[in-house]
């Protein structure tokens, strides 16, 4: 009951049309059920394609269109704009310290690889950080029938800031030690503008420092003595495999799937993040309706982030994204922008099944695309799901606590921030 009262909060926020589109249900399994979007009607008028933008959930009811467009409209949340890394950078500053003393290991060699990507310059924002320890005051809320706690900065708060700064940790190690890995599979020459760890000191070392993160989360996430949080970032890591498992042995009509597209998507990308925010709600004690909003904020907004890195690839600069410029199409994978192209220029199917090995079909591909909707179709669906990442927040029970509020205005910030950034 409180899990279908946290979808109909959302519901609520979620009004009016978008683009002539409705959102329903089909199951494809016992354990997900997953939500298609139909666009109805083309510009022209003509009955356009399925989308089959793809969303994870476990009794997810449909929901309508947003009513919140967060980038074009303002809302009661969205009151001045916040750095909402300013917010936390104290926070921030700590972590990254912890993290680079939890690397710490035996052999030298091991522990200086492992700690390259936390060395200050090199770890960027910290973007999952900061989304964790905003959520972590976002749902600083009081819990229907539980006694009331110690106010703010008391002992009991203390103890659980620090446990959720612990998920904060273990989600940036997970995230690097996949970093790791995928560059040692992708053969990768750069990573966030520097040259890939597997570059410059081998594939085998690249994939131990990986093994060496994974096994300190591991030790931390087991040092917060909470099995449901322990079980839901444990099957994360196996998203992150069955994810990049999916991207290696994909068949021709897989590989032209949208929705087979977004499924992979949501295990290499929006699955970490967004079972991190529950976990942050679970150890608040949170119910399952908050828990379940934070899950929905993390799922849409890290596909928003992967939707606008699909556009970037194509439309950035090596500099800008700190990677070889359209790095996934010399890799012969096909990302949303190719995707909807198809759809419009079936012919474009061919070009993706020879393959992108000479540079001919890779000229070729990128006329269609120019011709085509398709990169402005990606960032139509990365702000449905910015919305609905905004929406999550803005249907999480009221609160009058300042530092709630402004945590909450800054996570919707972020959702601006995903959808408007340039590298």
């Amino acid at each position: 009951m409180l899990f279908s009262r946290g979808f109909s909060r959302i519901a609520r926020n979620l009004r009016g049309s978008s683009n002539g589109c409705r959102w329903f249900l089909y199951s494809r399994d016992q354990n997900h059920h997953f939500l298609l979007l139909h666009n109805y009607q083309s510009p022209r008028g003509s009955t356009d394609t399925v989308l089959r933008s793809l969303i994870f959930s476990k009794a997810l009811p449909a929901l309508h269109s947003t009513r919140r467009q967060v980038h074009h409209q303002s809302s009661s949340i969205v009151e001045d704009q916040l750095d909402p890394f300013s917010l936390v950078a104290d926070e921030l500053s700590h972590i990254a310290h912890r993290l680079q003393a939890m690397v710490a290991a035996e052999v030298p060699k091991l522990a200086s690889v492992a700690e390259y990507f936390f060395k200050m310059g090199v770890e960027g924002k910290r973007f999952r950080p900061t989304i964790l320890l905003l959520m972590s005051t976002a749902v600083n809320v009081p819990i229907p029938g539980s006694p009331p706690t110690n106010e703010l900065g008391g002992t009991l708060t203390t103890k659980l800031r620090s446990r959720q700064q612990s998920i904060a940790e273990i989600t940036e190690m997970i995230h690097v030690a996949s970093l790791l890995h995928d560059d040692v599979l992708d053969d990768a020459d750069t990573r966030r503008g520097i040259g890939s760890l597997n570059s410059i000191m081998g594939n085998k070392l690249a994939v131990l420092a990986g093994d060496l993160l994974l096994s300190r989360a591991c030790v931390a996430l087991a040092s917060l003595k909470n099995t449901e949080v322990v079980s839901l970032i444990a099957k994360v890591v196996e998203h992150l495999v069955t994810g990049e498992t999916m991207q290696m042995t994909s068949t021709s009509d897989q590989r032209c799937s949208m929705e087979y597209y977004m499924e992979k998507t949501y295990y290499k990308t929006a699955s970490l993040i967004s079972s991190s925010c529950k976990a942050i709600a679970l150890l608040a004690g949170q119910t399952a309706e908050v828990s379940t909003l934070a899950f929905e904020y993390g799922k849409n907004l890290g596909l928003a982030y992967q939707l606008i890195d699909d556009v970037l690839d194509f439309t950035g600069t090596s500099a800008s994204l700190g990677k070889g410029s359209l790095s996934d199409i010399s890799q012969g994978i096909v990302t949303a922008p190719f995707l909807f192209a198809m759809e419009e220029f079936p012919q474009l199917r061919a070009v993706v099944d020879e393959g992108f090995d000479n540079s001919a079909n890779v000229d070729l591909a990128l006329e269609y695309l120019e011709k085509s909707r398709g990169i402005q179709r990606t960032k139509e669906l990365a702000m449905k799901h910015a919305n609905l990442a905004a929406a999550a927040i803005d249907s999480l029970p009221e609160s009058n606590d300042e530092e709630v509020r402004k945590s909450r205005r800054a996570l919707v910030d972020l959702t601006r921030i995903v959808f408007t950034r340039t590298k």
